[in-house]
């Protein structure tokens, strides 16, 4: 079983080669080049090449260098149906970008991309982050707070949190808003995988 869900932002064609080869994910995270060679071209391969179709048989360019930066609050398996009823005031299913820590929940019913065979890793193209972000915006101290109280009547009405554990909460939904305004200015997709 997993054990954290760690998101970071890439740019949508980084999105594209991982989903084509995920084989190159560690490498990709560590800040590492993998150990991979593009496969040979077949006719099929460079239509599609030609038709401007984002397969990823080069490995990009820009790969990252150095270890990459997790930008999300800390979620974990234990606590993940409370972010995704934090994010979205509920626990039914959504759609759309609030389907997020859904992808831990139903792995089939959801709106990310499944990046892997496994249903360890799964991604938003940069063009779903503003949609996310408006669902970020509402949650100032005082609304995670709420929600998280209205969670717990839910599930476990006799608990009181501490005030670190609100503090927690508050501070990871707090960076992730600002990690996912610099990721949309610079256009950039979000990915999460489970480790």
């Amino acid at each position: 079983m997993a054990l954290c869900l760690n998101m970071f932002s890439l740019p949508n064609e980084h999105i594209c080669f991982l989903k084509a080869h995920p084989q190159t994910l560690d490498a990709y995270l560590q800040g590492e080049l993998p150990e991979w060679e593009p496969a040979k071209q077949t006719l099929l391969n460079k239509v599609l090449q030609l038709l401007g179709s984002k397969g990823g048989q080069t490995l990009p360019s820009d790969w990252p260098c150095t270890a990459v930066v997790m930008i999300g609050p800390t979620a974990d398996h234990r606590n993940v149906d409370l972010y995704h009823y934090i994010l979205n005031d509920t626990e039914e299913r959504v759609k759309g970008a609030g389907s997020l820590f859904q992808t831990w929940l139903d792995i089939h019913n959801h709106d990310a991309i499944k990046m892997d065979s496994e249903s360890e890793s799964f991604a938003f193209q940069s063009q779903q982050l503003p949609a996310l972000q408006v669902l970020l915006s509402v949650l100032n101290e005082q609304t995670v707070r709420k929600r998280f109280d209205a969670w717990l009547d839910i599930h476990n009405p006799d608990y009181l949190p501490l005030e670190p554990e609100y503090q927690q909460l508050c501070q990871g939904f707090e960076r992730f808003k600002l990690n996912l305004a610099k990721a949309i200015d610079k256009d950039l997709g979000l990915m999460w995988v489970t480790q």
